[in-house]
């Protein structure tokens, strides 16, 4: 069998696979982190099902985008580099179905822009019946329709449903599956002490060392011995679940695992590296959080500057460097923004929307130099920033760009180079941040970061963060810094520590 690259389909490096290959429990469900052949996988597994257990299947994404692009540039790919399959499916091939002997997979997408009442009544899929349902990428799915389509199988003797995803945020319709199943990981032996253990990022990486390491005795963990693990059930349950991390995969080094935490939001680093779903700390901006991030006694260099302004009737500016902030305040004078942009060399991001003047005749007089911030809802990318280069533009989700400048606060890389007294109205305009839980057009409950009061130096944080990005110095300020930070994040579930109070019973090699 060969991949859509021609190449053959490999286990050496991807044992952790072969047990799900071949796992056929009606409902499964998988934790994964990204780029790990999982959806290669499930293509040729549900290609091989619909001609050998003669099943109707629908393979859902997203959206119907992600269809038109996913099929052509994976499915087609495999298809044509595997006469078998090809053979299979010639009578019946298009972007939307194919025939697999008598059988057929429907490709179908899950958004759509309805309430959640037309969503119910709209009947999506409703003329298909269906022996599998393999949902992809399940948490950046519309829930509301991915439940719909669960009566598609009320014919069939066995009503598969297999869910797979990087998480998003905890409570979506994969993550509760994944909570009630056996919670599978892939168990390591040490060559050294013959300590049984799965890999855990924050209890077998050694960041001095930049290795695996046993959590026992501090040996190192190669990676023939993570080749060479076995699933261990956490539950005795029915609901098959496999929790699959970067930790496992032996292609990707703790080196790369550690960079991946420096140099990533954490938001990325818990979906996309660890396989976790991430809320982001719920953790207020107070007045004691700011004043212990205030650097005393060591000189800020004032080098490769940026500078973050919330626009309006004053601006409110936040400027600073990859060292920290070194002054902060307001003006009702454009001309003393451009003499700090001059004097500091500084690039700028603004407000798009507060000035809808004089920002952008800065922008045409300083092409490349400043930057227009506009906020737009983003369905799901851990990042939640895209920069346009012709309009000299950025595009942010203003929930998750809050967070993240809240992150920077908790892990103490939001230095101020100030004292005190200079922050007094800067630390009052954090103090009328608070949080709110919403339901989004997806039907995932997030929380929402709302303010009450006047928040100009809030988002002249945003802007300057967002600066300090363009200017290409890392995700944060002093990313590069050795100091001890906070390692976990209190709403992310450890799947080691977390128990469900359904099937409590679990295996002696999780405690």
């Amino acid at each position: 069998i060969k991949t859509e690259k021609g190449l053959p389909l490999e286990f050496k490096n991807h044992s952790f696979l072969k047990d799900v290959f071949n796992d056929w429990t009606p409902t499964q469900v998988s934790r994964k982190a990204s780029q790990i052949g999982f959806s290669t996988l499930q293509i040729i597994k549900s290609l091989w099902a619909a001609k050998n257990k003669d099943w109707n299947i629908i393979y859902t994404l997203p959206t119907f985008g992600d269809v038109s692009q996913f099929v052509p540039s994976k499915i087609n790919p495999i298809i044509q580099n595997n006469p078998q399959l090809a053979n299979w499916t010639k009578d019946k091939d298009t972007i939307t179905q194919k025939q697999v002997g008598k059988s057929f997979i429907y490709y179908r997408g899950t958004f759509s822009k309805k309430t959640e009442r037309e969503k119910m009544e709209s009947g999506v899929g409703i003329m298909l019946s269906s022996d599998l349902n393999l949902h992809d990428e399940s948490d950046r799915s519309d829930q509301t329709i991915l439940e719909q389509y669960e009566s598609r199988l009320e014919a069939s003797r066995y009503k598969g449903k297999w869910y797979f995803s990087n998480p998003t945020v905890p409570g979506t319709l994969t993550q509760k599956i994944w909570d009630k199943s056996d919670q599978k990981h892939w168990f390591i032996k040490c060559e050294h002490c013959g300590e049984l253990q799965w890999l855990d990022y924050f209890k077998n990486v050694d960041k001095e060392r930049k290795i695996f390491v046993c959590q026992k005795c501090k040996k190192e963990i190669t990676d023939d011995v993570r080749r060479n693990g076995f699933w261990v059930k956490k539950y005795n349950r029915d609901i098959s679940g496999y929790y699959i991390p970067h930790t496992i995969c032996p292609w990707i080094s703790a080196k790369d695992m550690i960079e991946a935490e420096e140099t990533k939001t954490k938001q990325y680093f818990y979906n996309f590296s660890l396989g976790l779903p991430y809320q982001g700390s719920d953790v207020v901006v107070d007045k004691e959080m700011i004043l212990k991030n205030i650097v005393y006694g060591r000189p800020n260099y004032k080098t490769k500057n940026v500078i973050g302004v919330d626009t309006g009737l004053r601006m409110h500016y936040v400027l600073g460097n990859r060292q920290g902030i070194f002054k902060v305040g307001v003006t009702k004078d454009w001309d003393e923004i451009e003499f700090l942009m001059k004097k500091y060399d500084a690039l700028a991001v603004f407000d798009g929307l507060g000035d809808l003047t004089k920002p952008r005749k800065l922008r045409d007089k300083y092409r490349g130099k400043v930057w227009l911030c506009y906020f737009k809802r983003d369905k799901d990318t851990p990042d939640a920033i895209k920069w346009d280069g012709k309009q000299m533009a950025v595009y942010a989700d203003r929930s998750k760009i809050i967070q993240r400048v809240i992150d920077e606060f908790v892990d103490e890389k939001m230095k101020f180079y100030l004292q005190p007294e200079e922050l007094a109205t800067y630390i009052e305009h954090w103090k009328t941040l608070y949080q709110i839980e919403e339901t989004d057009s997806l039907g995932i409950k997030r929380k929402k970061w709302e303010t009450s009061g006047e928040n100009h130096y809030i988002f002249a944080n945003i802007y300057f963060l967002l600066a300090l990005m363009r200017r290409g110095t890392g995700t944060g300020i002093d990313w590069q810094s050795k100091e001890k930070s906070r390692l976990h994040n209190p709403q992310a579930p450890d799947p080691q520590e977390e128990a469900n109070k359904m099937g409590t019973k679990k295996d002696w090699r999780y405690d």
